[in-house]
């Protein structure tokens, strides 16, 4: 589910010692592919963080061949992430769950999330002041 973009040779932000088994954000804040499964919201709009989803399903999206456009940013809301709440992301089939846009901007999957009423199959924006990766319970 990637798609190759100059976004993801871009250097990250440094590390600490505490930080390292997790993905760090570039220096615009945006995650770069990656394998972690595990994130949590950090979005402090209150309404919460808005989980997009088009007319397509997440197999035709993926599909090499697919003249889906990408345009994730205008889609519809179908699901809110609440601060706070935890989330699992779709890898793809490539193991590297990221999707870059029409803009090259970065997008999660949502694949699941805890708490009822959660939103699942549907994008969220991956950068660093909506979301951060945890480690797994």
């Amino acid at each position: 589910m990637t798609q190759s973009s100059d976004f993801d040779t871009q250097q990250s932000i440094p590390q600490t010692d505490e930080q390292a088994d997790l993905p760090q954000p570039n220096q615009r804040g945006e995650y770069s592919r990656t394998s972690h499964r595990y994130w949590e919201v950090v979005d402090s709009d209150p309404n919460g963080l808005n989980c997009r989803m088009g007319p397509h399903s997440i197999e035709e999206i993926e599909d090499p061949g697919s003249k889906v456009h990408l345009n994730i940013g205008s889609w519809p809301v179908v699901g809110t992430l609440k601060g706070g709440q935890n989330f699992e992301i779709y890898l793809g089939p490539s193991g590297l769950g990221v999707l870059y846009d029409v803009q090259h901007k970065p997008w999660f999957f949502v694949e699941k999330s805890q708490g009822t009423g959660g939103p699942s199959n549907c994008f969220v924006r991956a950068r660093s002041s909506l979301v951060k990766p945890i480690q797994p319970n």
